[in-house]
């Protein structure tokens, strides 16, 4: 994007921005409300409904940078740790549900290692498989309404560990950081 373009599209950037920023702070407000209340759902929904606003604007108005990128890939982090710190101790989760939460962090947390390694800065990418990975882990309290807990884990594993492993593979080949990859597979 050129600074012409940033500079005519400064507005329409403010509002992606604030989405992906009212996302962080709707992911500290789950915080203070009831879990799994009417309430806590109408925030939850609405950090899921600002994730999918903020990317879909930003491509459409053509205001996608890498400052806004990152933005939501630390949006994303601080709205799945917040359901996550929040659901975790109200679920009986077992010893081996904890353990494949356990292996996708994992993968993270070596992806952004290699990532700051490699580029000097955390490797915070978009691909389809993060954006689809979200996207079931956001069905998550949903899914517990109609399945088991153990058959939920293991779709919101199976989805998480795709997305991450995806997201290392694309940090370990690409020759520079580019945060809206689409996936390894497309360099």
């Amino acid at each position: 994007m050129t600074v012409e373009a940033v500079k005519t599209n400064r507005p329409a950037m403010i509002v992606v921005n604030f989405l992906s920023v009212s996302r962080i702070l709707g992911s500290l407000a789950l915080f203070l409300v009831t879990p799994m209340t009417s309430v806590f759902f109408v925030i939850y929904v609405y950090c899921i409904a600002s994730d999918i606003a903020d990317g879909q604007l930003a491509r459409r108005l053509k205001v996608e940078s890498n400052t806004g990128a990152l933005l939501d890939s630390v949006a994303d982090i601080a709205f799945i740790a917040a359901v996550l710190i929040i659901l975790i101790p109200l679920l009986a989760f077992e010893q081996w549900m904890l353990a494949l939460v356990a292996i996708v962090v994992g993968i993270r947390i070596l992806t952004w290692i290699i990532g700051v390694i490699k580029f000097r800065k955390v490797s915070l990418i978009h691909t389809y498989a993060n954006k689809i990975s979200g996207l079931i882990m956001a069905t998550f309290p949903i899914l517990l309404q109609f399945l088991s807990l153990s058959v939920s884990i293991i779709i919101v594993f199976i989805a998480a560990v795709l997305a991450a492993l995806d997201e290392l593979g694309i940090t370990i080949r690409a020759k520079e950081l580019k945060r809206n990859a689409v996936c390894m597979f497309k360099l």
